[in-house]
């Protein structure tokens, strides 16, 4: 009677992972550039109108949406993304995230409280823009205004 062998069990394994994303971010040279020519006036005016447009009813999605691009309007400052990725049974699942918000209810009962508070956080942000050694803590005012605005993450 001819032996069999049998083969050992064979792990399957997902090929090694390489992820490569292009990312378009504009140098530290060019985004102070901007600042000092565009971002201090035109960040203001989109910072305000985002305002304007977040306090009336039927403006408030698109004042939204303009508020969280009140860091890009300022400096170029571009949104950070989260990327996962999963090991699957046959290769890999890449996927981006976002973090996790808090209950609409919460946005809604923060409504008022925000919009005072942002306001008073832009007019701030701005005056510190008036002496140059100030004005990275005004950059950092006005990249923290989504956040207080509506608590977006």
């Amino acid at each position: 009677m001819p032996q069999q062998y049998a083969a050992p069990p064979q792990h399957h394994q997902p090929p090694s992972l390489q992820v490569v994303m292009h990312v378009r971010e504009h140098g530290l040279f060019v985004r102070a550039l901007y600042f000092l020519f565009i971002g201090w006036w035109f960040g203001l005016f989109w910072a305000l109108a985002s305002w304007v447009m977040y306090a009336s009813v039927i403006g408030a999605p698109l004042g939204a949406v303009m508020m969280n691009k009140v860091p890009g309007a300022i400096s170029l400052k571009s949104k950070q993304k989260d990327i996962k990725v999963f090991a699957t049974g046959d290769g890999y699942t890449i996927s981006q995230t976002n973090k996790q918000q808090f209950p609409l209810w919460a946005r809604i009962l923060y409504y008022p409280v925000g919009l005072i508070l942002s306001l008073v956080m832009i007019i701030f942000g701005w005056f510190l823009f008036i002496f140059l050694i100030t004005a990275p803590l005004g950059v950092m005012v006005f990249n923290a205004v989504p956040a207080v605005t509506s608590l977006h993450r």
